[in-house]
């Protein structure tokens, strides 16, 4: 099913960040969320190699294990679960509270990166993505051009495409279903998504950068998360609908995001990050993202870092306890409200010998609407 894995995966990529050197790195992450709420266990590979000084290769692949529960409306007279919907049911049945389920996922991708004679890059890469119930491609495409002899600042243009497939399953009760629900089986809904972004990179001098990029994000298709219901037509006493949520079938966000890097001292650097999101769901973010290094030897690297996030809620949102009834759009899920959160990040690397280093990392994710986790991530990496 469609879960909320994205930061678990995104920190998982980003503890495993190309190095100028060949290697293999293996690495392990455990996320796990309050009140057994989601849980990931995800092994991963990812090979870096150099094919000369023009061509650099990066092949990666992720398994999920995920589990847990997850809060949306349903009839408690039916069941728990995000399938138990219904027309005119008792009101006093209508539920909120955490359904079960579980899944897995399998991911990979690689990246190549050509470098031409004049050092200019350009960058291709592929991804695919695979759930019992949702399929992602993506191809992407990104060029790179100094501005300068130097090599001090320069130029980058990218974009992206995502082609993916959901299998909603067939509810009698179901607003968007149209298959036959007595055959127990799932239709295939699909929504695509394109991503552009334009960078500037310059460095200041020989102790700092800055970076500064402006992203245009497009999604169509089919946009709802099938595992959400909502309430509609609730009579106190009486009656209500518990349907699944809709949403619209298009979304267009845009954004910037800076970037800020200081080596304050031989062996103390800091790295500061600004991104601002809006789009027409009336979805306003803002993240601040601090990470600080400290290496008091050639053998450990320490980073400390910390990560605040703020988003306004869709114009369609309304959490528990607040019903629709002739609104098109609805939806309960909490991914869309809003709420703020702060991530605690630390993470410490080691140099075994010249070939290999372990690292180690613990971060805690503390949400207003009342979710934490925590998840940590370890491995090894060798050079060869």
């Amino acid at each position: 099913m469609q879960l909320r894995i994205s930061l678990a995966a995104a920190t998982l990529l980003t503890s495993m960040a190309a190095q100028a050197e060949d290697y293999v790195s293996v690495q392990y992450l455990q996320y796990n969320e309050s009140e057994n709420r989601t849980s990931v266990s995800a092994p991963s590979i990812m090979l870096n190699k150099d094919f000369g000084t023009d061509y650099t290769l990066n092949v990666n692949l992720v398994a999920d294990a995920v589990s847990g529960a997850s809060e949306t409306y349903y009839d408690a007279a039916s069941g728990a679960s995000a399938y138990s919907r219904g027309l005119n049911i008792n009101a006093d049945d209508v539920t909120y509270g955490n359904v079960e389920y579980e899944d897995t996922r399998v991911a990979g991708g690689a990246t190549l990166i050509t470098r031409f004679d004049n050092r200019d890059e350009l960058t291709v890469g592929l991804n695919y993505s695979s759930e019992s119930d949702f399929y992602s491609a993506e191809g992407s495409l990104e060029y790179m051009h100094w501005l300068t002899n130097s090599k001090n600042s320069s130029l980058s243009l990218g974009a992206s495409y995502q082609s993916n497939e959901v299998l909603v399953k067939c509810n009698p009760d179901s607003t968007t279903s149209s298959c036959d629900a007595g055959s127990g089986a799932s239709e295939a809904m699909t929504n695509d998504a394109i991503n552009i972004q334009a960078s500037y990179f310059q460095n200041i001098n020989s102790e700092s950068y800055a970076k500064v990029s402006l992203f245009y994000i497009g999604d169509s298709g089919y946009l709802t998360n099938p595992y959400s219901n909502v309430v509609r037509n609730y009579v106190e006493g009486g009656t209500a609908d518990v349907v699944g949520e809709n949403r619209p079938d298009a979304r267009t966000a845009y954004g910037l995001s800076l970037k800020y890097a200081n080596a304050i001292t031989n062996n103390f650097s800091a790295h500061i990050g600004y991104r601002y999101y809006t789009d027409d769901w009336d979805i306003d973010s803002h993240t601040i993202d601090t990470d600080f290094y400290y290496e008091p030897s050639s053998n450990w690297l320490f980073k400390l870092g910390l990560r605040y996030y703020r988003q306004s809620e869709a114009d369609f949102y309304s959490g528990e306890k607040n019903y629709f009834t002739n609104e098109e759009f609805a939806s309960s899920d909490l991914r869309l409200s809003d709420f703020s959160a702060i991530t605690y990040k630390s993470d410490v690397e080691y140099k075994i010998s010249d070939d290999w280093s372990a690292n180690l990392g613990l971060n805690y994710y503390d949400q207003s609407s009342g979710i934490d986790a925590t998840y940590l991530i370890t491995g090894v990496t060798y050079k060869f």
